[in-house]
């Protein structure tokens, strides 16, 4: 019989951290930072410069996307031994945008004490400068790196009746401006570069307007983009309730055909023996299938069916590659005498 584990008598704290402008702490999170025996950091170094600022010295352990598996194993050990731990980011509030969910999650499910120490957050910042409409909005996170991708992301979100706030990568706000630009061109919106900090600056408009504007002077830095809501809820409403219904067509579809995908777990109506039937009359369909396409192939002839010769000498392949042709170096008439070998030149 298996000893269920240890009661945890650790605390995670989850403290909140300046932006830009580093007087943005508060004196809680001040407090939590120096009674913790160990912080959890997305990044050592920045975490180093906050630490030295405030005049702290920690036992710092790196959790990012790289270490996150290890570095959550090694927190509830600590956890479990009573340590108290600060789960910090680089800048703002932790899991916002940032790892560090798993060890939360863990630490909730092992009976571990979770404190939150609030503070300032981007997201809320850019929101209440904008001037949009802050009864409701969407924290969007990050678009899809692909840009087809990105391009379906931006037009679900061109009929959000909620206000829209947006985060990416400082070298993609050309991409990220130009796919909601195509999709929303007089949409309103928001865009706050640098915010809390001595640069910061804010820029309205419309996101065509944004976009060329970006286009023309080139940003590289920290930003956030607040969009305006679609003012036509219909659409959106409209957009939910086809949605619904491709569902619920889906879901009798399958209830009507089972033997198209299905397995005997999701139509109990159909025994194993006649489950096991409909798998192996698929599987003699999909055979028959192959040995068609194999036939047809046979048919042709071998110049269409095989680019390449492999029947012939590999002479045949190295003379039609380009980059494997080497001139054979023949030794010299007049002795036994083998070639002498270049000595290479490394490039410094």
């Amino acid at each position: 019989m298996s000893e269920s584990p240890p009661p945890c008598r650790g605390r995670l704290c989850i403290v909140s951290t300046p932006i830009g402008n580093p007087d943005d702490i508060t004196i809680r999170a001040v407090a939590t930072l120096r009674s913790a025996d160990v912080v959890v950091c997305e990044d050592r170094n920045e975490a180093g410069k906050l630490l030295h600022r405030l005049g702290i010295e920690r036992d710092l352990i790196e959790l990012n996307e790289h270490t996150d598996e290890r570095a959550t194993s090694a927190c509830l050990e600590l956890l479990r031994a009573g340590k108290t731990l600060a789960l910090i980011s680089d800048a703002g509030t932790p899991l916002i945008a940032d790892p560090g969910n798993a060890l939360v999650a863990s630490a909730i499910g092992a009976g571990c004490a979770v404190d939150v120490v609030p503070g300032v957050s981007s997201i809320l910042v850019a929101l209440v400068r904008s001037g949009l409409p802050t009864e409701q909005f969407l924290y969007a996170g990050f678009l899809s790196r692909k840009k087809i991708e990105r391009q379906r992301q931006a037009q679900r979100l061109a009929l959000e009746p909620r206000t829209i706030v947006l985060l990416d990568t400082p070298y993609r706000l050309d991409a990220v401006l130009s796919a909601l630009a195509e999709v929303m061109p007089d949409r309103r919106a928001y865009i706050g570069c640098n915010l809390t900090m001595a640069t910061e600056a804010h820029h309205y408009g419309r996101l065509s307007e944004l976009r060329e504007k970006f286009a023309e002077q080139r940003f590289r830095g920290e930003y956030v983009i607040v969009i305006e809501g679609n003012p036509d809820t219909r659409q959106w409403y409209a957009e939910l309730s086809g949605y619904a219904d491709e569902r619920a067509s889906t879901t009798s579809a399958s209830q009507l055909l089972p033997d198209q995908g299905t397995s005997s777990r999701s139509t109990p109506d159909v025994s194993p023996l006649q489950s096991r039937g409909l798998h192996h009359e698929y599987y003699q369909r999909r055979r028959r299938h192959l040995d068609e396409r194999r036939s047809r192939n046979k048919s042709s002839t071998s110049a269409q069916s095989n680019r390449y010769d492999y029947q012939q000498p590999i002479v045949n392949y190295t003379m039609s590659n380009p980059y494997q042709q080497h001139p054979s170096k023949q030794p010299k008439q007049g002795g036994n005498r083998p070639p002498r070998r270049s000595r290479k030149r490394w490039r410094r």
